[in-house]
């Protein structure tokens, strides 16, 4: 079925659970790689600016290689899927969610204001997705939407499309479906963020 299988998307799509439950399907193993690059050291500095760490990409692709070269299937959960060798990974899977709903998610991590609106506006532009196609090639990339749906229904369709080869030939465009306001409400939290 596949070596090394990619779950992507922006904080709160739900890729570590739909990971999760794919690995245990085939009988893999889960990899979330903030967990991964934390636990391991794998980062050059933490940025308290947007309090985050800034991962050293050579250490974590090796890292990721040595993984993936075991016995097991593997499905590596991330929303920086370029940092990835494409040598290694089989397939890599975008799940995508309805921003308006990704804001509703995001607030209850406790983030500010600000950095919930950066995610939720990298899902409204496809920031994932686009990373992901540049890297891997439009071949091998396929996106899920997992509004409104559980884990256990978007693992399964995950599942279909990796097994069949599926190719996309569509992708989901946030911006002509989600209200304009909600783009603007947006703007307007990342500017006034700015400003202060």
């Amino acid at each position: 079925m596949f070596k090394c299988l990619v779950i992507a998307g922006t904080p709160g799509v739900g890729k570590t659970s739909v990971g999760r439950i794919i690995a245990e399907k085939v009988g893999g193993l889960q990899v979330d790689l903030s967990e991964l690059v934390v636990g391991e050291g794998l980062y050059e500095y933490f940025d308290e600016e947007t309090g985050s760490y800034v991962i050293d990409e050579a250490r974590v692709s090796r890292r990721v290689r040595e993984i993936c070269s075991g016995g097991k299937p593997v499905v590596v959960a991330t929303h920086y899927p370029e940092v990835l060798d494409e040598v290694i990974i089989d397939r890599v899977v975008v799940l995508r969610l309805n921003p308006v709903v990704l804001w509703d998610r995001l607030r209850t991590r406790g983030w500010s204001d600000r950095k919930i609106a950066e995610n939720v506006m990298a899902e409204m532009l496809s920031v994932v997705l686009m990373n992901a196609i540049s890297k891997f090639g439009v071949g091998r990339v396929v996106e899920v939407d997992t509004t409104g749906r559980s884990p256990i229904e978007v693992a399964g369709e995950v599942l279909e499309k990796v097994s069949k080869g599926y190719t996309q030939e569509k992708f989901i465009d946030w911006l002509s479906i989600v209200d304009p306001g909600f783009l603007e409400e947006l703007e307007r939290v990342l500017s006034d963020e700015q400003e202060t």
